[in-house]
Parts: C-alpha cells; structure tokens; sequence
C-alpha cells in the first residue's frame, strides 16, 4: 500500500470517528439508543471497516457501550457520571485558570475579551448551541495559555463527555443563566494578575453549570417516569 492510499485510509477512519462522535455529542444520537452498524453506515455514508474501528474507538472512550446480549447503544446520561465529570472539573480548571492569570500575555487577553463579546451575544440572541459552542472555546484557550501541558491532556479526556452534557442540557431549556458573568469575572481575575481570584472564579463557575446539570437531568427523567 502506497503513502497516498495510506493517508487516504487514515482520513477515512478518523473521519469516521469524529463524525459518529458528533452526533453523540450532539444528540443525534440519543442517551441509550440503541444502534445498528448497517443504520450508522448508512447515516454516515461509508463502509463498515472505518466504522467497526470508530466504533471501537468510543466504546474505549465510553461513548458508545456494548450490552450483554452483544447490541450496542449510546451511553446513558446519569447524575453520577455529570457530577464526576464537573468536580474533576473545577479542580483542574480552577488551577488552569490560576495558571492562566500568571503566563496571559496582553495578545491573550484581548483575545479572551473577544470570546467574551462572543459569548454575550449568543447569549443575547438565545443562541444557546453557539454559547456552549464559544464558551468551551474560552476554557480551551486557558488551557492553552496556562502551560500545564499534563493538566490539558487529562482534562482533554473529559472534555466531550462534559460537552455532550453540555450540550444535552441546553436541548432542554436554557444553559446556566449566570454563565455570561460568569465567564467575564474569570477574566477579570485573569487580566488583574490575581491568581487565586481566577482560581475560585473557575471554581465557582464550574460548580455553578453542575448544579444546573444536574437540576435539568433531574426533571428531565422525572418528566420520562410520569
């Protein structure tokens, strides 16, 4: 197989992945939808060798989970799992962000004042995709800029389950309503130098979605048990 075929296959089976993905992410593809190779071939357009190897791929990740009677389905959404996922959460990133408030230069706060203008106007529009969408893109930044390359890979692990959360809850009403100043007090801390600030502002912030997380999931199986 030549170099050209190679990166060829490659493309396809990472785009694979990242496309069946998405649609978990998203929820296309429901919590605990149960899910067929040849309907997910179909639905994304390709062959089943770069499927059966992402398929493989997000049930390491827990994406996807292979049942007893050999049936696969999308992962559940539990409490458990959310509460987990944000605690561990605020601690890296409030660390992060306290880092960040160390090493942001003047370019990186202008640039993290521009995703804040971002982040206010889906919010004003209702746009609450677009808001989840830019405000991981503010904590992706910090992560970024903060230089602990470790903490940025362990939090990477987590940061589509998060998303998918994210993204699940905003479905059914509106994000954490306090995000907005939320976001915009993380920034001040950062752009006033004030490490510890910005560390609890992330803290608080984080610890602000989960409990709208979990409120949301609560009456959402509530409204499914009636």
């Amino acid at each position: 197989m030549n170099t050209s075929m190679m990166r060829t296959r490659r493309l396809s089976k990472d785009n694979t992945y990242y496309a069946l993905k998405q649609k978990i992410i998203d929820s296309e593809l429901e919590p605990d939808q149960v899910v067929h190779e040849e309907n997910l071939a179909a639905l994304l357009g390709v062959s089943r060798t770069p499927l059966r190897e992402a398929i493989q791929r997000l049930e390491n990740e827990e994406f996807l989970v292979r049942q007893p009677n050999g049936r696969l389905k999308v992962a559940s959404v539990t409490l458990k799992e959310v509460e987990e996922i944000f605690l561990i959460r605020s601690m890296l990133e409030g660390y992060i962000a306290k880092n960040a408030a160390r090493h942001a230069t003047e370019q990186d706060i202008h640039q993290l004042k521009a995703m804040i203008e971002k982040i206010k106007y889906s919010f004003q529009l209702g746009a609450s995709q677009d808001f989840v969408s830019y405000g991981f893109e503010f904590h992706d930044y910090l992560s970024q800029i903060s230089q602990l390359k470790t903490f940025e890979k362990i939090l990477n692990q987590l940061r589509d389950h998060a998303l998918r959360y994210c993204r699940y809850v905003t479905m059914h009403g509106n994000w954490n309503t306090q995000a907005d100043e939320e976001h915009n007090y993380i920034l001040q801390m950062i752009a006033d130098r004030n490490e510890e600030g910005a560390e609890r502002a992330m803290q608080d912030h984080i610890l602000s979605s989960l409990t709208t997380a979990v409120e949301r999931i609560r009456g959402i199986q509530t409204a499914r048990e009636d």
